[in-house]
């Protein structure tokens, strides 16, 4: 493994870890809370990052813009999957996205890949994914706090 690979892969497992760390303890009824109508819940949000982590990420490493991982149902985004099983498919594509970029070389992580708006070097694809997900985890974190101040306020809330 190159040493910009073997960075870039500390650096997603350390990700990939604040994402377990902010879902620890989800209730259901935590994850189908929304701040205002418009936002986003905790339910979309983890399957969000079960797709970008099985599918967005994976198709950077390994340059092909068609890559679908074996048994991924193409409306995976329309259903509504316990928290449990996004958690796993979260898990899935962690180990998929670490052994990906583990067996990246310096070369292939300059390599120009099919990305949003045309051609781009993987390793922009990869940073920018990454951010995606720490930006998503930062999303849980915010509703989980605003949750626990609500209850902290009213012990009856989501009870």
């Amino acid at each position: 493994m190159s040493e910009k690979a073997s960075i870039l892969k500390d650096y997603a497992e350390y990700i990939f870890g604040t994402i377990d760390k902010a879902v620890d303890g989800l209730t259901e009824k935590e994850m189908n809370w929304r701040p205002t109508e418009q936002s986003n819940n905790i339910e979309w949000i983890l399957n969000h990052l079960a797709r970008l982590s099985n599918v967005s990420l994976p198709r950077i490493i390994s340059g092909d813009p068609n890559y679908m991982p074996k048994g991924w149902p193409q409306d995976y985004k329309d259903q509504h999957y316990k928290m449990e099983k996004m958690v796993k498919d979260i898990q899935a594509g962690k180990k998929a996205v670490l052994e990906g970029i583990g067996k990246l070389s310096n070369a292939q992580l300059e390599e120009e890949v099919p990305l949003w708006g045309g051609k781009q070097k993987r390793k922009t694809g990869l940073f920018a994914y990454l951010g995606e997900l720490i930006h998503h985890k930062g999303q849980i974190a915010y509703i989980r706090g605003t949750v626990k101040r609500l209850k902290e306020k009213d012990p009856k809330f989501l009870a």
